[in-house]
């Protein structure tokens, strides 16, 4: 299990692009503020909430992970190094994002 430090919004961002099963939030990422969370299915199932349990496979591997948001970030289940890879990723629309953990 991995603690990764983030805001909500830094989170939607991340689990959006590591997820098959999701949307990435890219173009209502700069309507969104730091508190809040937007993670959007597939199928256009909005999930909101102070707690949330996401299931789901990378779209990296296709392997089976599991991340659980916190008051701080999220703890992840899996492999980091694809969440690291996504941290790392230039945004095309410019939103900022939070410096990486050391």
């Amino acid at each position: 299990m991995y603690k990764v430090a983030c805001t909500r919004r830094e989170a939607s961002c991340i689990l959006g692009n590591f997820f098959e099963e999701l949307i990435p939030p890219c173009r209502r990422c700069k309507t969104l503020s730091d508190d809040e969370v937007s993670i959007l299915t597939e199928d256009g199932l909005s999930l909101t909430g102070r707690t949330l349990e996401i299931v789901g496979h990378s779209v990296m591997s296709g392997k089976p992970a599991r991340v659980e948001l916190t008051d701080y970030g999220f703890e992840f289940f899996g492999n980091y190094n694809e969440i690291a890879r996504i941290r790392e990723s230039r945004c095309i629309y410019g939103a900022v994002h939070a410096p990486k953990e050391g």
